[in-house]
């Protein structure tokens, strides 16, 4: 299990805050406790990708089998899914103080593969779980006040990601002094917490696919969420989408899609969204990400969103038989459901069963949090 330094110590989480908390109070430190509000993920509930960079109008794809149509999946029999390795992380993003106008949030941030065996048996893959705690500050307001909170963050070896450095709209050499926004400050936090995160995933997945284990092993190891990394025999599963990559007539059929039916498969082409573009041409290149969705479960009478699932898949996903079958054995895997999650239409068992270690783990290094 990989750790941060500051998370190597034998304390609690909590409990290092709350001594953190009671020397900075001691010392005068003037700031407001915070740690009694819930955490981001609870209060930013539904809104993804919060504070990124807004996508184009037009997003802008290549097809890869023809126009974008409807297509149906051949029904497999409960089983026959050789999706056996299954990613997904999971965070905890506190408040815990606000100096001026800077709010200072901790976030936890947890991630594992887990493995199920032919017999349906699930276990996390030994080597595979690993925790990251970092601090979100936004260093660069340059408010003194902040300074001794950092100082004691990193002489205790805690990580701090600056939060400005993630914004956009603030060039790094800029001239003018960064005008602090509370609310637009918390939103940075909550998606740098969320890059945190996305990290981990990544290098976890990364050093998975250098395992001499799954190097010799037939079956596909499932992302939950956005393919940050493309490797061999991976796909991405997304289940939240506030936009679409099809506008117009393609995003009507997208909307209309049946159970068991998954659009064409294609690139996205615009700079933003789009990975592993033609820098020459524009265009799609060798390493460009393959996108198609799917309706995993009948949407009648609910929003038009309803079990469906966006797939992302490297370069060796590109034909139709490849693209069919993954779909299939995706549609296989919807028995049994995680009925106990309000997300089950989309959420796959093993990812569900493995959300809830994950949050276990982070609720022991949480415990007695007052925001709890």
């Amino acid at each position: 299990m990989s750790v941060s330094p500051l998370s190597a110590a034998t304390a609690s989480f909590t409990d290092r805050v709350a001594r953190l908390h009671a020397e900075l109070a001691r010392d005068g430190v003037p700031m407001a406790d915070m740690r009694r509000a819930p955490s981001l993920e609870l209060a930013m509930a539904g809104v993804p990708d919060v504070g990124a960079r807004p996508a184009p109008r037009s997003a802008g794809v290549e097809p890869l089998e023809g126009p974008i149509e409807a297509r149906p999946v051949a029904p497999l029999p409960v089983g026959a899914s050789r999706l056996r390795y299954f990613l997904d992380g999971a965070q905890r993003t506190l408040p815990c103080w606000r100096v001026g106008l800077a709010p200072v949030i901790a976030t936890i941030a947890a991630a594992a593969v887990l493995r199920r065996d032919a017999a349906g048996r699930c276990d996390i893959v030994p080597g595979t779980l690993r925790l990251e705690h970092a601090w979100l500050i936004p260093r660069r307001l340059d408010d003194p006040r902040l300074s001794p909170i950092i100082d004691r963050i990193e002489a205790a070896g805690g990580r701090i990601v600056d939060t400005l450095a993630l914004d956009p709209s603030e060039a790094p050499d800029a001239a003018e002094p960064v005008v602090a926004d509370y609310a637009r400050l918390v939103e940075l936090a909550y998606a740098a917490g969320l890059k945190v995160r996305n990290t981990l995933e990544s290098d976890l997945l990364r050093d998975w696919a250098a395992n001499p284990t799954p190097a010799v092993d037939e079956e596909w190891i499932v992302v939950d969420g956005r393919l940050h990394t493309a490797v061999p025999r991976a796909i991405g599963l997304v289940k939240q989408f506030a936009d679409t990559y099809l506008g117009g007539g393609d995003a009507e059929t997208l909307l209309g899609l049946l159970p068991g039916h998954r659009t064409t498969a294609f690139h996205p082409t615009d700079r933003f969204r789009g990975v592993g573009l033609d820098p020459e041409g524009g265009g799609p290149g060798p390493d460009a990400r393959t996108l198609w969705y799917l309706r995993l479960w009948d949407a009648a009478g609910l929003d038009a969103r309803h079990a469906l699932i966006r797939i992302e898949a490297g370069p060796d996903v590109r034909e139709t038989a490849r693209i069919d079958e993954l779909s299939a054995w995706l549609m296989a895997e919807r028995t049994p459901r995680a009925v106990a999650d309000a997300r089950w239409a989309t959420l796959l068992y093993p990812v569900h069963y493995l959300e809830r270690i994950l949050k276990r783990r982070l609720e022991a290094d949480t415990r007695g949090w007052p925001g709890a």
